[in-house]
């Protein structure tokens, strides 16, 4: 490890704790999502004038990678320090006192490791789940092997984390020798400090650098061994649908493949099924990857594995724990032999997470069987820290969107209703495919808040053609694993009275509206099959399905043909539990194309209005929305509303006059 630390000038203290600690979370082999956390002690003014001594410690929810001042939370550290004199505290008990001690109680809540930090008697802290650091400790070497491999550093036992690890610690640090640089913790990371937050960070990178040169002297040959050949990822790519609806039977989830570079090195290598009960490199992992992960030889017994993997998860956790819930029993990590690596996440963030915190076990796995008898945290320890009261009181917490772990696919998405509604999805907590023949559709969503944006996946596709919609829905079941929801809302408008409409008209309307509806609809109806989840299709027709108007005829007639192609996926997808309804919209003109290049002038003129008139012509006299329309969309989806319809017209047009 080289230090990345430049001459730049930082003003104070706060820019160097901002600085060093983004050097720390910017490396993936220390730092994880989120992970690890860092400190510093200061003197602050408090609300009443006085100077008081605090710690600066990770506020929950900060990423070291990109932390700004006020990602660290304020502890008052005389209360840190007359815990010391506390025997014992529950997490809970911890958790409550460390709130008590907030310099301000609207600031984050503090890192479970803030004792840690507080007793470690240096202005700065640095802690890391270094891989190479792991890769050491994760083996039968005893503590003072360790110590010999990293230099001026004390080794501590495991010690799950919290007030516990810290009280385990309060001895050993108060003993330190003179010239430590670092207090190594077994399965867990790497603490260092510091009079200075460069002082610190290179006492880490010296440290974790040592432990990556004796584990280049340990290793002999290639780390992986290969003994199965590449299989052909089509069978698998069309396999994920039914493997996502297997993964998705306790809550429903998005799926992450990765066959590329070491995720397919290692589902090739005979590690891959031996490592598979070693336990996560650290146990900071297990809250989302569990204790091991699924090895499957292929996809004609994946099933059969899963449903072993789900009993054993069931009777270990029968063992271990007695006062939670258990959590969803089907494995988030599968290697499959030959293929690749396949994470399962409630979205797509958290199958990236999962991922992550795989390949770094699997390089950390890899790595410490050379260098000793790997030795990880038990699986009681696991279970432990999986249900940890702290992760559990979260989770009681938590608010999940109402559609969390489903995918949606929404065509015409680079404009007017298709645009609103990929929105409006994704602030729901979908996944969104958001389809556009218009290329304009791959920037548009940028705007959005971070956390939609984040959501929507946009794709050029022409849908009227065979290869193009083949290739979105290879993307979409490759990608993330199938699809929940389809709304079918891509169309062209050409109007036209009879004796003025041409055979070219009417057969461009079909193509789009009518055989682009069909092929979307046929290759969704097939996924949703196979995954035997149920599903939704809804479908953007028009109020001249009902109440046509003249002079559109090659609109009308084409759309007409998608509203029986409805009919048909509710009568034939009912068994299945596929549901399938249309909106009914009218006049939405607000960001859409169809009524672009005169369009709008000319309805109106054909109506004797003028286009103002024209937009509120409806029993309320009002403009109907996108929103208006996506809002509708989103309520036809929640099944504790419309769960039970299927085969249903809405109109949302105001009004028909």
């Amino acid at each position: 490890m080289e230090s990345a630390w430049k001459d730049v000038k930082l003003a104070d203290y706060r820019e160097e704790r901002v600085y060093s600690s983004r050097l720390l979370g910017g490396d993936n082999n220390l730092v994880l999502h989120g992970g690890g956390n860092t400190s510093v002690k200061t003197e602050e003014t408090d609300h009443t004038g006085r100077r008081i001594r605090v710690l600066r410690v990770k506020g929950s929810g900060s990423d070291l990678a990109t932390i700004e001042w006020k990602g660290f939370t304020g502890l008052r550290m005389d209360d840190m320090e007359l815990a010391k004199k506390i025997p014992t505290m529950t997490d809970q008990e911890m958790m409550d006192y460390l709130k008590k001690s907030m310099v301000d109680p609207s600031e984050p809540s503090p890192s479970v490791e803030s004792f840690l930090h507080a007793f470690i008697p240096f202005r700065f802290v640095d802690h890391s789940h270094s891989d190479a650091i792991l890769s050491i400790t994760n083996t039968s070497l005893r503590e003072e092997e360790i110590r010999k491999i990293l230099g001026n550093v004390m080794v501590a036992p495991y010690f799950p984390p919290g007030f516990k690890l810290a009280k385990a610690l309060l001895g050993l640090i108060q003993s330190m020798p003179s010239g430590t640089e670092g207090i190594v913790l077994s399965k867990h990371g790497l603490f260092t400090f510091g009079e200075t937050a460069r002082e610190s960070y290179e006492r880490h990178v010296k440290i974790v650098t040592e432990a990556e040169k004796y584990a280049a002297l340990k290793s002999s040959g290639p780390v992986l061994k290969q003994i199965a050949k590449t299989v052909d990822p089509a069978t698998v790519e069309n396999y994920l649908p039914v493997l996502r609806g297997i993964l998705s039977r306790s809550r429903k989830k998005v799926l992450r493949v990765d066959r590329d570079g070491f995720a397919l090195e290692y589902a090739c290598s005979e590690q891959a099924k031996r490592f598979k009960d070693h336990g996560p490199a650290t146990p900071d992992m297990l809250i989302r990857t569990k204790y091991d992960y699924l090895y499957a030889e292929g996809i004609d017994s994946i099933e059969k594995d899963i449903e072993s993997f789900v009993e054993s998860y069931k009777s270990d956790y029968s063992q271990y724990i007695v006062d939670f819930p258990m959590h969803d029993p089907y494995p988030s990590v599968i290697v499959l032999k030959g293929f690749g690596l396949i994470t399962a996440g409630i979205s797509r963030k958290e199958a990236d997470i999962i991922h992550d915190q795989a390949i770094h076990s699997f390089r950390v796995n890899s790595t410490a069987v050379q260098i000793a008898e790997p030795r990880f945290i038990t699986k009681r320890e696991a279970f432990e820290m999986e249900y940890w009261p702290l992760e559990e009181a979260k989770l009681k917490k938590a608010v999940y969107r109402k559609f969390q772990g489903s995918i949606s696919v929404v065509t015409g998405a680079a404009s007017g209703i298709g645009a609103e509604a990929a929105a409006e999805l994704a602030r729901n907590g979908s996944i969104v495919i958001a389809v556009d023949k218009d290329p304009s559709v791959m920037e548009m969503f940028r705007t959005l808040p971070s956390d939609t944006s984040a959501s929507i996946y946009p794709y050029a596709a022409d849908i009227s053609s065979q290869d193009s919609v083949s290739g979105l829905f290879k993307y979409i079941t490759s990608n993330f694993g199938g699809i929940d929801v389809l709304f079918n809302n891509a169309g062209i408008l050409r109007t036209s009275f009879i004796e003025d409409t041409d055979p070219e008209s009417v057969e461009l309307s079909f193509k789009v509206n009518s055989m682009g509806t069909f092929l979307m609809t046929k290759a969704a109806f097939s996924i949703m099959k196979a995954q035997k989840l149920g599903g939704n299709m809804v479908f953007n027709i028009t109020k001249n399905l009902t109440n046509p108007g003249p002079g559109m005829l090659p609109y009308g007639a084409s759309k007409a043909f998608a509203a029986h192609i409805c009919h048909y996926v509710a009568k034939e997808g009912g068994p299945y539990g596929i549901r399938a309804n249309i909106i009914n919209p009218d006049k939405i003109f607000k960001n859409s194309r169809i009524w672009a290049d005169g369009v709008l002038e000319k309805r109106a003129a054909a109506k004797h209005q003028t286009v103002e008139e024209y937009k509120r012509s409806n029993l309320l006299r009002v403009e109907v929305l996108p929103e208006h329309v996506a809002r509708v969309l989103v309520a036809l989806l929640d099944s504790e509303v419309f769960g039970a319809t299927t085969d249903a017209m809405i109109p949302v047009d105001g009004g028909i006059i």
